[in-house]
This record gives structure tokens, sequence and C-alpha cells, in this order.
């Protein structure tokens, strides 16, 4: 029988099983099939949300209309269950008014509550240019509203890398920041949640529009669109439908940044279609020159790039630098914010996010407990970032350790690029941990009246 699965909008992935539990349909938006009488279990997944249900498919055709599932979303979309009419009105008002100096904003973060109840820390974040300096305006510089639930910045700034940072210590008391980018002509707006512990950048959306329109909540398919494509990078999922993306950037409506998550989707597949990713780049690029996230792209589907100097937004986009700079120094700028980045980067969600070398625990005649910013470790505090090159120093001398073998001998059979990419880093630490290595194991034997060098432990 004619079996039609019609999900409440394309970006919702379909599976149809039968009795047996065996896979009888699978698909991105609308799925067409023919199936035998019997019972059908139809499972939707959609932006982090799963729901299932059984039909019973007779002896005619069969239509089924699907309700969109429960989700929350830190972007005030409609139809989910985080929408809020203030929250709504907050985002159309600050993506097109500055809360900071004058102008048209070309960078906004909205910070709010997803539940009533949950406590709000109107000043909890922090955005600063590419060398940490604020440029917020610090608490003055941000809009609240704590009854409503919500905080806001948006300013003009020049076009380039920026930091999106807590003004304190996160929870686990790491000094954290994350990658942002301003393009010319575009707004960059930033949808953060505050969760029960505050606020959740790592779980932000992100949003580019032309510069002055602000955000829209009209298109709500796209809204929607772009709310499954983060939930899919972070559950390593394609859940992003075709359909919308390359008809998005040839119209009106187009976001280069969706088209960016989009085209790492499409690599999620366990063979990706190349050509049509390298499609698509081509087709964002000349929307977004000098973006981060394109040039990572590119190196992938065109060979190394000019060089990077500020960190790309996603984390899967650094990734694809630090390994094309493994290969072929030189694609992340020596010395640079996505240098720095791409040493100390985490694992936190999709976003590129490091650990800041330069911020350390203050002590209290500088500003008393809790304050964070350029002054030595203090006691009890948390030690400074272990260095990367240590870190590839320790991994050589375990290799010798368990393999028997001389440090020299590792570096012999281990090559460079071989060791950017076990290790996750650029070339720069790489090779600073060699040097390093190799002088050690050059410095002459203990003899008499020389006390043994004490072997180095590797960082925890």
């Amino acid at each position: 029988m004619p079996f039609v699965v019609i999900p409440d909008t394309p970006s919702v992935l379909i599976t149809v099983t039968d009795e047996t539990l065996h896979e009888v349909a699978h698909g991105m938006g609308t799925i067409e099939t023919t199936v035998a009488p019997g019972i059908y279990r139809i499972e939707q997944r959609f932006a982090g949300a799963v729901s299932s249900r059984f039909v019973e498919v007779g002896e005619d055709a069969r239509t089924e209309r699907l309700a969109l599932p429960r989700i929350a979303a830190p972007e005030p979309v409609e139809r989910t269950v985080t929408a809020q009419a203030a929250h709504r009105e907050a985002a159309l008002r600050w993506s097109r008014k500055s809360t900071h100096r004058r102008g048209e904003p070309s960078l906004m973060v909205l910070l709010r509550t997803l539940r009533r109840g949950w406590r709000l820390d109107p000043y909890a974040l922090e955005v600063t240019a590419a060398d940490g300096g604020a440029v917020d305006g610090g608490e003055d510089g941000w809009q609240v509203d704590p009854q409503q639930g919500w905080a806001a910045w948006s300013g003009r700034v020049q076009p380039g890398g920026y930091r999106l940072r807590r003004r304190g210590p996160a929870g686990d008391g790491l000094p954290l920041a994350q990658a942002l980018w301003v393009s010319r002509g575009w707004s960059t707006l930033v949808f953060v949640s505050s969760g029960p512990h505050g606020p959740q950048p790592q779980h932000a959306t992100v949003e580019m529009t032309p510069l002055g329109t602000g955000w829209s909540p009209a298109d709500e398919t796209l809204s929607l669109a772009r709310e499954a494509a983060f939930s899919g990078l972070r559950q390593g999922l394609d859940l992003t439908s075709d359909q919308q993306l390359f008809p998005m950037l040839d119209s009106e409506r187009i976001d280069p940044f969706l088209g960016i998550v989009g085209a790492h989707a499409m690599l999620l597949d366990h063979r990706p279609d190349l050509r049509r990713v390298d499609e698509l780049v081509r087709r964002l690029a000349p929307h977004v020159p000098g973006h981060p996230d394109v040039a990572a792209l590119r190196t992938l589907l065109e060979g190394p790039s000019a060089q990077v100097a500020s960190p790309p937004m996603l984390a899967a986009s650094c990734r694809l630098l630090i390994r094309a700079d493994g290969t072929d120094p030189g694609v992340i700028k020596d010395g640079s914010p996505a240098e720095q980045a791409a040493e100390h980067l985490v694992g936190r969600g999709v976003w590129t996010t490091w650990l800041e070398e330069e911020r350390r625990p203050v002590s209290a005649d500088r500003g008393g407990p809790g304050t964070w910013g350029a002054g030595e470790h203090t006691s009890g505090s948390r030690p400074p970032v272990a260095d990367a090159a240590s870190r590839v120093q320790a991994y050589v001398r375990e290799i010798a350790d368990l393999t028997g073998k001389p440090v020299d001998e590792v570096l012999r059979d281990v090559s460079r690029d071989e060791l950017c990419r076990r290790t996750g880093l650029p070339h720069k630490p790489v090779e600073r941990a060699i040097e390093q290595l190799r002088k050690a194991e050059a410095e002459p034997e203990p003899g008499p009246g020389r006390e043994p060098r004490e072997p180095e432990r590797a960082p925890e």
C-alpha cells in the first residue's frame, strides 16, 4: 500500500520500521514508500528530540502527518517549548539597535533563561577583541530585564575575530574563551541560554543576517532548520536538509553561517559527497570573504590556503585547520590567536573553545576573590595551562617507555606530521617539543660531580 509520512518541517530525520524492527524507510523530510499491511513504527529525530508512534496500515493508502517534537532552543523560535514573546521582542529590538555606543549593530549577544524561576546572572558574559581586551563597555554596555529573564549586548564592531567568555571563571574554574567572527556587511547574532548553573555558551545558536535587517522570526521553517543543524553537529548526525540549504544561498533569506554548518553536517556522512560540499563552499565564499570557517573548509577541498590568524567559530573547522597545518606549516599563522586556540582547544560542544593562558585568578589585593585577570598564579587557584609542547614531549616519552626504544629512535620512527595528527596540535608546538627532546637527549650523561637530570613528568 502507498504510505506517506509528512513531518511538520523538512529538517526532520524519519525512520520507519515494521513489526520485526526491520527498517523499511529512512530519510530527511517527507517519506514516500510502499508497505504491506501491518503495524509500523515511525520515529522522528529533530534538534535533539526523539519521538515515535505506531500506526496501522490497512488495505488503503495511508498518509501520516507528524507534529513537531517538543524541543528547547537558545533562539526564541516559535513552536519550541522555550519560546517567549518578551525574548522575541528583545531579539528584534537589540539586533537592530545598539546597547553599546551608536550605529547598526554588527554583533549581538542575547542571554536568556529558558525556564521561569531560573536565576539570571545578567553580566556573566563578556565580549572581547582578539587580544582579550573587553569591547562591550562592561555592565554599562548591557541592557537587562531581570523580570523577563534576558540580558542583551549589541554594538557596531569592526570585522574580524572576537571572543565570548565569562567575566569570572566557569563552574569548573576554567578560564574559557569561545570564538566569534564578524563579517563585513553582516550582523552576527548569538543566542545563549542560561541554565540552572548560569550561562551555557557551549550550547549557543548563531545566526547571520544582512547588516541593518536584524533578527526576524518570520521564516520559522528556516529557524527550525538552524536548530536542527546545530543539534546534528552535537550528535554527529546530518540533520540539515539540502532542500533548504542550496535554495537559501540563492535567495534573500541567506544565512552564510547556516551554510557553513550545513557543509560540516554533510561531511558527517560516512562517504560524504565532496563535490556537493565543494559546491556549497564555493557559493558561500563570496558572501563572507576572509571567514576562518570557510578557509578551514577550503583546506579540505582545495588544499592549503592563506595564513589564518583568527580561530574559526566551529570546533570542526578548527580541527580541519590543525590537520592542514600539521602537513603544511603556515596554514595557521604563527603566534596568532588561531594558534593559541589550536594549542589549548578543549572539547566543549560544537564551538571552538580554548583555555586562555593570559587570564589568571588575581589575589584579593588586586581585585578581590573571584576576580580574574592577568595576575600571577595564586595559592589554591588553578595552575597555569599546561604548555602544548610539554604535552607532546610527555607523549613521545610514553611511547619510548612502552616500546623500550630511545627517544631519538621514536622521533625517527614517528614524523612531525604524524605527531601533529596523533596529538591534534598544529606544527609549532610539535616542532618546539621535538627540538627540546633532541636537545635533552644530546646532553652528556651525568659524570662525577654531576647531579643526574630528573626525568620530566607528564602533565596531569
